[in-house]
């Protein structure tokens, strides 16, 4: 977003989209500053969605919520693609001396249930009937593979017997790379965006190598490595045979690249990232960090990384999650095409409500300052002006001059765009709902504010930008002032 400042001018009064030359109204004394928005909006046609869901011992409560849940996203999925969407899953766990079960990427093909408890879980699994394949999954087959609501057993149970130390990174290069045409064959598509989907209550841990496991730390080393210095102010580890290991991760930046460069040739916009992971506050997630506090055993003290949450009404073992810095670093990275979510939660449905929104397209955007007048601001389209008032049909762009006025019979004249103010007391009716839900007030989810502290965009539905074309990117600029 460019900022710059615009002295002695009031608002934003005109705009000419051949040259942008802008018109203000003078005010003495006053300074305001001009705001630039800029979003390229990539259109799916189809998706390739790769679940990394957590597999170790505190994850059961996750997963069950997850399968439970599941069923909001594949309807919302195939609402939107149609059949042409793949879903994938795999661990956290990676092959190292510590850990030697690691899957290494693997997708999962087994289907699995919990016969225990989400404190004593206790997984069977089976492999999927014959002629049933569900590494790769579809709409053909999600109700057999992903979850079996009726039995209670599917893909999407990865069990809890995974290593302590979560790598929600590593398994993405032996999946999309090293395994995909092999073990994991059909799952990319060239023209189909990759959504990475990270669930996990711990952060990651790099890549194999990157910490001594066999450390009295434990998974704690992970923690220190990722913020570089562990609670004594010490940078290194020393191991039984003298060697230092630094607290040092694989860059977040390495497999940022690996994504956008290796699996899709540098084209960042067929790439989104989602985490759900632990987070202080959604809100800002910038004061999620990794703290220490020592905690006494015996006559020993020890030292334990700080939960950034609390699942609310759990009564159980695991009723926290650690801070998921990393993966709060790669959603920042992605920018637009970056998701963020707490794992602490009792119900998933929400979340994946926002998942289906979040990997196709939307019609609504966030604004992180509030404009001084939203009836003055602008908002080009590919460079061209978007008129405030159209006529509500489908197909075509008719101009009106407001509400009204003369639009063709069957039709409307309605805002184009309509800005939401979340502190509005009596809003419009565009902004009560959700972008995405066509279902009616008050039946209908309502809009979602997080992370927009300057209010939200919504374009009718008439002139949805996800609608002007099948596929590609739309180049959309928002021009407003602030005081």
């Amino acid at each position: 977003m460019a900022q710059r400042l615009v002295p002695f001018a009031l608002l934003l009064v005109a705009l000419t989209p051949a040259c942008q030359d802008y018109v203000y109204e003078e005010l003495r004394g006053t300074v305001i500053r001009e705001v630039r928005t800029f979003e390229d909006v990539d259109v799916a046609a189809e998706a390739d969605i790769l679940f990394v869901i957590d597999n170790s011992g505190s994850m059961a409560g996750e997963q069950r919520q997850l399968a439970e849940s599941f069923k909001i996203l594949t309807d919302g999925l195939e609402k939107k693609f149609g059949d042409k969407y793949h879903i994938a899953i795999v661990t956290t766990g990676m092959e190292s001396d510590y850990c030697p079960t690691g899957e290494n990427g693997r997708f999962q093909d087994r289907i699995c249930r919990n016969v225990g408890t989400d404190t004593l879980p206790e997984y069977v699994c089976e492999t999927p009937e014959p002629g049933v394949d569900c590494r790769v999954v579809d709409s053909s087959n999600r109700s057999v593979c992903l979850y079996n609501s009726g039995e209670q057993k599917g893909t999407l149970f990865v069990g809890v017997t995974g290593c302590g130390f979560e790598r929600g990174f590593a398994p993405l290069h032996d999946a999309l790379v090293k395994l995909r045409d092999s073990y994991n064959k059909d799952f990319l598509r060239k023209d189909a965006t990759l959504v990475v989907v990270v669930i996990s209550d711990e952060d990651d841990c790099g890549g194999v190598g990157d910490v001594y496991e066999f450390s009295n730390d434990g998974g704690n080393v992970c923690y220190f490595a990722a913020k570089g210095v562990g609670p004594e102010g010490e940078t290194f580890y020393v191991d039984q045979g003298g060697r230092q290991w630094p607290y040092e991760l694989t860059s977040v930046q390495h497999y940022y690249d690996f994504l956008i460069d290796d699996v899709k040739g540098g084209n960042n916009g067929k790439v989104k990232f989602a985490a759900i992971v632990g987070v202080k506050d959604i809100n800002d997630p910038s004061t999620t960090t990794i703290e220490y506090q020592q905690y006494q055993v015996g006559d020993r003290y020890r030292w334990e990384v700080v939960d950034a949450c609390t699942t609310p009404n759990c009564t159980g073992e695991h009723c926290s999650a650690k801070p998921g810095t990393r993966y709060i670093e790669m959603a920042k990275k992605f920018g637009k095409n970056g998701f963020l979510d707490t794992i602490c939660q009792d119900d998933f449905s929400h979340t994946l409500e926002e998942l289906v929104k979040f990997i196709p397209c939307t019609r609504a955007f966030k604004l992180k300052e509030p404009p001084l007048d939203p009836a003055l601001a602008a908002i080009l389209i590919d460079g061209e002006e978007v008129p405030p008032y159209t006529c509500s049909i489908e197909g075509r762009l008719e101009v009106c001059e407001g509400e009204g006025s003369a639009c063709p019979q069957g039709s409307e004249c309605v805002q184009t765009w309509v800005y939401c103010d979340p502190d509005d007391p009596d809003p419009h009716p565009e902004c009560l709902c959700d972008a995405n839900d066509d279902r009616p007030y008050p039946e209908c989810a309502p809009l979602n504010f997080t992370g927009a502290t300057g209010g939200i965009i919504v374009f009718a539905d008439h002139y949805d930008p996800c609608k002007l074309i099948d596929e590609g990117v739309i180049h959309i600029e928002f021009i407003y002032v602030i005081p």
